[in-house]
């Protein structure tokens, strides 16, 4: 049912309740009459009773349409992570029934139960960076995966998480209470073997400074140029709240981040913050200086 054709009968049916409302009304306030005889009232009893039909129709087809239009709109949502740590983040910003949210990750794509191919499903991708994982590789799996099921479902592919506006709001957030005098924000993110690193990091920090005015925020990576150390040397911050571009704690955060020590020899402080999906989470740890 197209969108206009949609709105006329609802208004077709929104008139029709309002006009049996007035009739009914109207015949009421008749029935007061005093000089009436039994014909008339009995006639007027009868419209009564007619234009609460009428009303109840209308009520009736207005439930019906908003069915029909319901249907049309009727979507299955796929959150896929990349292993089972991220299975309990949701897309931020997004309500969505929960009747029809499905979660995987990529090592379970084949035995997971998938959403039913009777709608579309839009495929939450839920990575930080774009790149062959959260792509052809992610693509290729979950075609896999619903081929030898015999289906052919209708995918449609949203950005990754780390992509989203709200993920920068939520740094924002978590970052405001902990600034003081000569504070400046370093993300680092995972480096890429792609040809051209993956957008997001830089589009997060861009971002993160329109959120915090006046606040140095840079960005540095672990496995490329720039490395996360020498762009945290060549900050004026004295003061270093660290956030790594993450999605879950894990070997990389007690591996390839800088480190109190090696902010201390380049003359700064350091304070850790958690993963920038975890600040999606009401359960985000309290950062440790």
């Amino acid at each position: 049912m197209k969108r206009r054709t949609f709105t006329q009968l609802l208004l077709v049916c929104t008139a029709a309740f309002a006009a049996a409302l007035w009739g009914s009304l109207s015949c009421g306030a008749r029935l007061d009459d005093i000089h009436l005889d039994p014909a008339q009232e009995q006639y007027l009893r009868g419209l009564i009773y007619f234009h609460f039909a009428v009303s109840q129709l209308a009520i009736l087809g207005a439930v019906v349409l908003f069915y029909l239009r319901h249907r049309r709109w009727k979507r299955y949502y796929l959150l896929v992570s990349y292993n089972e740590k991220g299975l309990a983040l949701d897309p931020p910003g997004i309500r969505m029934p929960r009747a029809r949210v499905y979660r995987c990750h990529l090592g379970n794509l084949a035995t997971a139960t998938l959403p039913p191919t009777d709608a579309p499903i839009l495929v939450y991708p839920m990575f930080m960076l774009s790149g062959s994982s959260s792509g052809q590789r992610l693509c290729s799996a979950l075609q896999a995966a619903y081929a030898a099921r015999g289906l052919r479902p209708k995918l449609y592919y949203q950005p990754v998480l780390g992509a989203s506006p709200w993920l920068a709001e939520a740094a924002a957030e978590g970052i405001r209470p902990l600034l003081k005098e000569g504070s400046g924000v370093l993300v680092v993110a995972h480096g890429s073997h792609l040809p051209e690193p993956p957008p997001e990091p830089q589009l997060f920090c861009r971002r993160l400074r329109e959120l915090l005015p006046g606040v140095e925020v840079a960005c540095g990576y672990f496995h490329q140029q720039p490395e996360a150390n020498d762009v945290m040397s060549h900050m004026g911050s004295r003061h270093i709240l660290l956030l790594p571009f993450l999605l879950t704690e894990g070997l990389h955060t007690s591996r390839d981040l800088p480190t109190p020590d090696s902010a201390a020899a380049c003359g700064k402080t350091l304070q850790r913050l958690p993963v920038a999906a975890a600040l999606l989470s009401s359960h985000a740890q309290t950062p440790q200086p």
